[in-house]
C-alpha cells in the first residue's frame, strides 16, 4: 500500500479507463478523490473517455459524488442504478453525448461480487417484461447506446437476464480508517455499502484500488473484526484533507455517532402527522402491516406508513430495511436518506438485495409517478428528466406483497379532510394514470404471473390489477367514482360489482386502534 495525496490518485485514472466508485449518496461516496479527477480533466482534458460503473445513486442530488467527474467528454460510458439528479450526465444523455444505461442497483451491486469471482456480469431475473429486457429497451437510455448489455437466456425451461459488466481498471472507495498496512475500517460510516465487493472486483480485473480515508493508524490499534477491507485489496490510500466537505457521512450530517452506529439515541414521541391525503394513503397502507413484518418502505408517502405505525403504537414490532443494507431501527429520510439509528446490523448491499431478491420481504410499500390501464408503473423516466430505477425493480420484482402508495393526480394537488370524507379543493393538474408510459419499471404481467399481491392505494381509492386491466375495489367517502377518479384518468378503469367504501376511520382525526385488530 502507498499513500498518496488526491491530486496524485487522479493522475492514476487514464484516458479509457473503466472506473468503480462506492457509495449511496455521500456514504462511502470519495468525494475529494473524485474532485481531484473532475479539477484534473479541466486543467488537462484527461482523463476523458471514461466508463463509469455504480449502484446506486451517488452524491448529493445536486452538485457532488459523480456530479464531479461529469464535465462533457469525462465520460463515455454511463452505466448507473441511478441519476441522483445528476443534471451534467442527464443532459449529456438527452444530448446523446454519452452512452447511457440504467441497470437496477442490486444487479449491479451483485455484479461487483460477480466480478471478483472471475464472473463479469449478472444472471437474475430481475428486470424481466421492464425496460431493462432485450425485448423492450435493454437498459438503454437514449440512442446513443447502442451496444447490447443485456442478454435474454433460457434455462431449465426459465428466462433470465443476462447483464454484462464492463472491465475494471480503478476503483475508488472510501473507508474511515486505514492503517500501515492498508487494512480499512470503516467504524464513522453510516453504512459498508459496496466498498469492499468493489475493491475486490477491481482486483480481479488487475485494477487499481484507491481507497479515501479520514484517519491513519497503526496496525497494533486496529482490531481485526473492525477490518471491512483487507490492506491486499489496497494499492493507494488517500488522507482526506477536507474531511467536513469531501468526507462527509450523509448529505446532512459530517458525522453523527447514532448514524454510524456507534450510540443508540431515546426516540421521543414525534408530534402526530397531520391528517391529510399523504396520511390518508398511509393509514390505509398501513392496515396491511402485521406484527413481526420485515418492510421495505419507499421515498415519500411510503416513508409515513412508518410513521403511522409509530403513532397507532406498533411500530417497533416491524422490522424496516434499506436498499444499502441497514435492517432494523428507524430509517432517516431527507438528506439523510440511507441511514438509520438504532439499527440491529448493516449488511453489504449486495447482501440485502440477495434477501430481497429471495423474497425475504413480507411486504414492500413504494411510490409510483405513472400507471397504465394494466397497472404497469414508471418511475424511472419521464421524457427527458431521467431519475433512474433504484433498487424499485429488485424490490417490486421479488416482494410477494406490494402496496404502490400515492396521490391520483399531482401537480397543485390541493384536499383536506372534513366531516369523515375526502373534499378536494383543487384537481392537479397532472393525471398519473395515463394510456401509455416512457418507461416500464415494473410490469403487471410479471406480477399477475408470479401469483404477487399488488394493491394500489390512493387518496381516492384502492385498486388492484387483473387480466383485464386495474379495479376498483374501495372508494373513499366523500368522492364521486366518474368526477373525482374516472374523468381524472387517461382510461377506465374496472369498477368491482361489490366496491366499498375505505375504512372510516382512515377518515376521523384521531388513532384508528390498528395494534388492537392484530389481538
Amino acid at each position: 500500500m502507498k499513500r498518496i495525496n488526491a491530486k496524485q490518485a487522479a493522475e492514476l485514472v487514464q484516458d479509457g479507463d473503466g472506473l468503480i466508485v462506492s457509495g449511496f449518496l455521500l456514504q462511502t461516496t470519495p468525494s475529494e478523490i473524485l474532485t481531484a479527477i473532475g479539477e484534473r480533466f479541466l486543467e488537462e482534458g484527461s482523463p476523458k473517455n471514461l466508463t463509469v460503473l455504480q449502484a446506486a445513486g451517488i452524491g448529493n442530488n445536486k452538485d457532488e459524488g459523480i456530479y464531479e467527474i461529469s464535465h462533457p467528454g469525462m465520460i463515455k460510458r454511463y452505466i448507473t442504478g441511478h441519476f441522483a439528479n445528476n443534471q451534467r450526465l442527464i443532459d449529456q444523455a438527452n444530448a446523446n453525448e454519452v452512452e447511457a444505461y440504467n441497470f437496477p442497483q442490486g444487479v449491479v451491486s451483485k455484479m461487483y461480487r460477480n466480478i471478483a469471482s472471475g464472473f463479469n456480469g449478472d444472471i437474475t431475473k430481475v428486470g424481466l417484461k421492464t425496460f431493462c429486457d432485450p425485448r423492450l429497451e435493454g437498459g438503454k437510455i437514449n440512442s446513443a447506446a447502442k451496444e447490447d448489455l443485456v442478454e435474454l437466456l433460457e434455462v431449465g425451461g426459465e428466462e433470465f437476464l443476462y447483464y454484462k459488466a464492463p472491465h475494471i481498471d480503478v476503483a475508488i472507495i472510501r473507508g474511515t480508517t486505514a492503517d500501515e498496512q492498508g487494512n480499512i475500517t470503516l467504524e464513522e460510516e453510516a453504512s459498508v455499502v459496496d466498498a469492499r465487493e468493489i475493491a475486490m472486483a477491481a482486483k480481479a480485473n488487475g485494477g487499481k484500488v484507491i481507497v479515501q480515508v479520514k484517519y491513519l493508524a497503526d496496525s497494533k490499534s486496529i482490531n481485526r473484526n473492525d477490518v471491512i477491507i483487507p490492506g491486499i485489496f489496497v494499492d493507494y490510500v488517500v488522507l482526506s484533507e477536507q474531511p467536513e466537505t469531501k468526507h462527509r457521512q450523509t448529505p446532512a450530517n459530517f458525522y453523527d455517532p447514532a448514524i454510524a452506529g456507534q450510540r443508540r439515541v431515546i426516540m421521543e414521541q414525534s408530534a402526530s402527522f397531520p391528517l391529510n391525503e399523504r396520511k390518508v394513503i398511509a393509514r390505509r397502507a398501513a392496515m396491511e402491516l402485521h406484527p413481526g413484518d420485515v418492510v421495505n418502505l419507499g421515498i415519500g408517502i411510503p416513508e409515513v406508513v412508518g410513521i403511522v405505525a409509530n403513532e397507532e403504537g406498533f411500530g417497533d414490532e416491524i422490522i424496516l430495511t434499506l436498499e444499502d443494507g441497514m435492517i432494523g431501527g428507524i430509517p432517516l429520510g431527507g438528506a439523510n436518506f440511507g441511514s438509520a439509528v438504532n439499527a440491529m446490523v448493516g449488511l453489504p448491499m449486495n447482501q440485502q438485495f440477495d434477501f430481497y431478491n429471495g423474497g425475504g420481504l413480507d411486504c414492500a410499500f413504494l411510490g409510483f409517478a405513472e400507471v397504465n390501464s394494466k397497472g404497469d408503473i414508471n418511475v424511472s423516466k419521464f421524457g427527458d428528466r431521467i431519475a433512474g430505477c433504484g433498487g424499485f425493480i429488485d424490490i417490486s420484482q421479488s416482494t410477494e406483497n406490494i402496496y404502490f402508495c400515492g396521490t391520483l393526480t399531482a401537480g397543485g394537488l390541493k384536499e383536506r379532510v372534513e366531516d369523515g370524507k375526502l373534499v378536494i379543493e383543487q384537481e392537479g393538474k397532472r393525471k398519473k394514470f395515463l394510456k401509455s408510459l416512457d418507461q416500464i419499471t415494473y410490469s403487471a404481467d410479471y406480477g399477475l404471473e408470479n401469483g404477487q399481491n399488488v394493491t394500489f392505494i390512493t387518496d381516492r381509492c384502492v385498486m388492484k390489477p387483473s387480466e383485464k386491466g386495474l379495479v376498483i375495489t374501495e372508494v373513499a367517502p366523500g368522492v364521486d367514482i366518474l368526477k373525482d377518479i374516472i374523468d381524472q384518468m387517461e382510461f377506465d378503469p374496472i369498477v368491482a360489482d361489490d366496491v366499498k367504501t375505505m375504512d372510516l376511520s382512515i377518515f376521523e382525526d384521531k388513532l384508528m386502534d390498528l395494534k388492537g385488530r392484530f389481538a
